[in-house]
């Protein structure tokens, strides 16, 4: 049993963490009132200073630069899965054109997980039930705010069927009508 006096002390202590952690949290600034108005979502995401933790989601979603902090900070194009598959099946060389070695971010929704080997890749769905985009992920992953680093397999199994998805990776052209992306690091959590 503690006695009043180791009590009262516990409790001051408490107060004072709550205190702090407080204050800590309520001194940043709010990034969307830096940006001009009238510029639109280019402007809010390049308000945001590359010093910022990456990784974090701000307002429910991930800023469009690379979660991992040894990639540099330039906001990167987006697509939807279908939208690549669309192009390559349109025209193959304006697709390799536009995808093929370059860094993006590919959404859509996972059809699963699988490994082949030592290789673990998502196949994201299409508009055509009979393809996906499939997207070979690193064996390192970032896992949290800062650059946390883990294991593909802790990561992946944050990946449900069914569920959206977003992979930041290397376009690496098509095979058998299916396009494939290279070098993926999983982004955001269980969305």
């Amino acid at each position: 049993m503690l006695n009043r006096t180791q009590q009262i002390l516990i409790a001051i202590v408490a107060v004072a963490v709550l205190g702090m952690l407080w204050l800590a949290g309520n001194d940043r600034h709010d990034d969307a009132a830096i940006a001009p108005a009238g510029s639109g979502e280019q402007a809010a995401a390049s308000a945001v200073p590359a010093s910022d933790v990456r990784g974090v989601p701000r307002d429910g979603t991930l800023d469009p630069v690379s979660i991992d902090p040894q990639r540099p900070a330039d906001r990167l194009p987006q697509y939807q899965a279908s939208a690549i598959l669309d192009d390559y099946r349109n025209d193959s060389r304006a697709a390799d054109a536009r995808y093929l070695d370059h860094y993006v971010i590919v959404e859509g929704v996972a059809s699963g997980v699988r490994r082949e080997g030592e290789q673990v890749f998502v196949d994201i769905r299409t508009n055509d039930p009979a393809a996906n985009v499939r997207a070979l992920l690193l064996q390192r992953q970032i896992c949290g705010p800062a650059g946390r680093v883990c294991e593909v397999e802790a990561r992946a199994t944050m990946v449900r069927r069914g569920q959206k998805v977003a992979v930041e990776c290397h376009g690496a052209g098509v095979a058998d009508g299916v396009p494939l992306l290279r070098d993926c690091l999983l982004r955001g959590g269980a969305n």
